[in-house]
């Protein structure tokens, strides 16, 4: 996202690559502080969700077979952590 590490950098605009990059720039990092943990993490579960049927699924539905197992487990982490909450060492703890 931002060209470091000799990574290519996306330019700002509404494209859903950048998009999708903010929104995972974003939930990650709420997230990890545990800071309105159970939205960010439905919000991340849900972009994962539209990445796998945007990305993967066009080739073959099966995971094991279009190569989308990342962002099929992301996408039900997520979706755990937000139905779970933030834990004892969240900032918010609920």
């Amino acid at each position: 996202m931002f060209g470091i590490l000799g990574a290519q950098k996306i330019p700002a605009g509404f494209n859903l690559d950048y998009l999708g990059l903010l929104i995972e720039l974003v939930c990650g990092v709420l997230i990890f502080l545990g800071l309105f943990t159970r939205v960010a993490a439905f919000i991340a579960s849900g972009e994962m969700a539209v990445a796998y049927f945007m990305v993967h699924a066009k080739s073959a539905f099966f995971p094991i077979q279009n190569h989308g197992e990342l962002a099929v487990i992301y996408c039900f982490v997520a979706l755990f952590i937000a139905c779970r909450g933030a834990g004892k060492f969240g900032i918010d703890r609920s």
